[in-house]
């Protein structure tokens, strides 16, 4: 009987994190993985042993250190603009319940950014581990600055 494998992105929907992140499993040898026809397969039993080995504790749980590497790889960062920063916010909250103030108060101010329009990005998540919500945000000074001042009313 044939084994069943999945393509990268098929793996990454399956544990629920970026093809990015499967491609870095796999050269880290975290996730085995063959190549057929010059592309990554992973075998359903390593994508079980992968899972299996983490006890519940694995790092797809969290806020993933490649988030970052995967906001930065994107096509986001295509842009003319003499200043660009890229920056990671953490607020310590306990739940995501907690946090979705703050996500809503960043998308007001991406989307009233009229002259930032097309050149702000921000990516959000909510860590159920580490109990904190990272905000990454990409844009000009004038948008990071707003951004962070809208954000101090929860310090």
């Amino acid at each position: 009987m044939d084994k069943k494998y999945y393509t990268v992105d098929e793996t990454a929907y399956k544990i629920g994190v970026h093809s990015k992140t499967i491609r870095r499993y796999i050269y880290s040898g975290k996730l085995a993985a063959t190549k057929v026809a010059g592309q990554w397969r992973v075998y359903e039993d390593a994508i079980e042993n992968y899972l299996n080995s983490c006890n519940g504790n694995c790092e797809h749980n969290s806020v993933s250190k490649d988030d970052f590497c995967v906001f930065m790889d994107s096509d986001y960062f295509n842009s003319d603009e003499k200043v660009q920063i890229c920056t990671i916010v953490d607020y310590y909250v306990q739940t995501a319940k907690e946090a979705k103030p703050m996500a809503a108060i960043v998308m007001d101010v991406v989307t009233d950014s009229e002259q930032e329009e097309g050149k702000c990005r921000f990516n959000y998540v909510y860590d159920h581990v580490e109990k904190k919500a990272r905000f990454i945000l990409w844009g000009s000074p004038t948008f990071i600055e707003k951004v962070v001042g809208a954000l101090k009313q929860f310090e």
